[in-house]
């Protein structure tokens, strides 16, 4: 009877570790050689990845910088390769930090228009993903984080909605491994990329082509300008706080810039999100004016600059589908102004 328990135990120890090993191999495959995503997600990285050879100016925050900037005129500006590899502000800074810390060279000049919830949020709590999102988009950040963040991010998986993934990506294992044919397409083609002039900006045509009618498309939630930036991702409501503040968890980011910038001579510049709606600025000593002024004073006393004012990158009738995403006109704009502003850095050469 002994015996009889002791092989049951054996084979289930040893379908365990067979499964365990499929599934670790199925992780590694997804994870590290399909690039599992369609359009500027993987475009964005592969970019950042692939044009190390050159001088570049690099646009990273949320989609609000995916939104209002165009790259190419920058680009024919200054001479200088442009990427906008801002995409979701969902993500932790932390999280985009560490990629840009292994993609950096001294030539590199990376300018951070962050959403305000940066300074006052714990990132921390940002880290609730699901498997799906490891495999596609999530993992241009998740492999590059350092082994104990990555622990912590599956720490953090939301198992609830990672079944139905998990069943998906079984389904897609199967087929890679018997029903198709992997292959590297993108990677063979940096240069048609490059020459297609991707650069990681929002691509407005679709929505114009569609007849969309910006209007009825809102995603702010039913809160007013100063609510959905300053309230969104608050736990505890910002009208029992008598002064907003810059949270430890910004600062330690900072912190870690100044180390990136040390160990790879990239430069780091700071300025205002873009902005559309009304009201979004109508405030007058109060919390959120000088939360704005202890944000340019805390970054500049660091050392970095921090350039423009908020109003160069507000637009109250530009509005695309929510505060933080102005529309195409507004997004030309801003970028004309933002440009006038890099040239008074004395960085760049205007001179070309």
């Amino acid at each position: 009877m002994i015996e009889k328990y002791k092989k049951f135990l054996l084979v289930f120890v040893g379908l365990l570790f067979c499964a365990s090993v499929i599934y670790t191999g199925g992780f590694i495959w997804a994870n590290t050689l399909e690039n599992g995503t369609d359009g500027f997600y993987f475009t964005k990285n592969f970019l950042l990845e692939n044009t190390k050879d050159r001088p570049r100016i690099i646009f990273e925050s949320g989609s609000n910088s995916h939104h209002s900037i165009n790259s190419l005129m920058i680009e024919k500006e200054f001479k200088i390769f442009t990427l906008n590899l801002a995409e979701n502000a969902r993500y932790p800074l932390n999280a985009k930090l560490h990629r840009l810390a292994k993609n950096l060279t001294k030539d590199d000049i990376v300018i951070l228009p962050l959403e305000y919830p940066y300074y006052y949020r714990n990132d921390d709590k940002m880290y609730n993903v699901n498997f799906s999102e490891l495999v596609t988009y999530g993992k241009n950040y998740y492999n590059y984080l350092p082994i104990n963040k990555k622990i912590f991010v599956l720490s953090k998986m939301n198992i609830k909605h990672s079944i139905k993934p998990f069943l998906n990506a079984y389904k897609y294992i199967i087929y890679k491994l018997f029903g198709g044919k992997f292959t590297f397409d993108m990677k063979a083609n940096i240069r048609d990329i490059i020459a297609s002039k991707e650069r990681g900006d929002f691509n407005y045509t679709p929505w114009k082509q569609a007849g969309t009618n910006l209007a009825d498309v809102d995603d702010n939630e039913n809160l007013s300008c100063q609510g959905y930036i300053f309230q969104k991702e608050r736990e505890n409501p910002i009208e029992q706080i008598d002064r907003l503040i810059i949270i430890d968890y910004f600062k330690n980011n900072l912190e870690f810039i100044k180390k990136i910038s040390n160990q790879t001579g990239a430069k780091f510049i700071f300025t205002y999100p873009a902005l559309a709606g009304k009201n979004c600025y109508d405030f007058k000593n109060n919390k959120y004016e000088y939360f704005l002024k202890d944000i340019k004073e805390y970054v500049k006393n660091n050392g970095f600059l921090f350039i423009g004012n908020p109003f160069d990158s507000y637009f109250p009738n530009n509005m695309l589908n929510t505060y933080w995403h102005i529309d195409e006109k507004a997004r030309d704009i801003r970028t004309k102004r933002f440009i006038e502003e890099l040239k008074k850095t004395g960085l760049f050469n205007t001179n070309k």
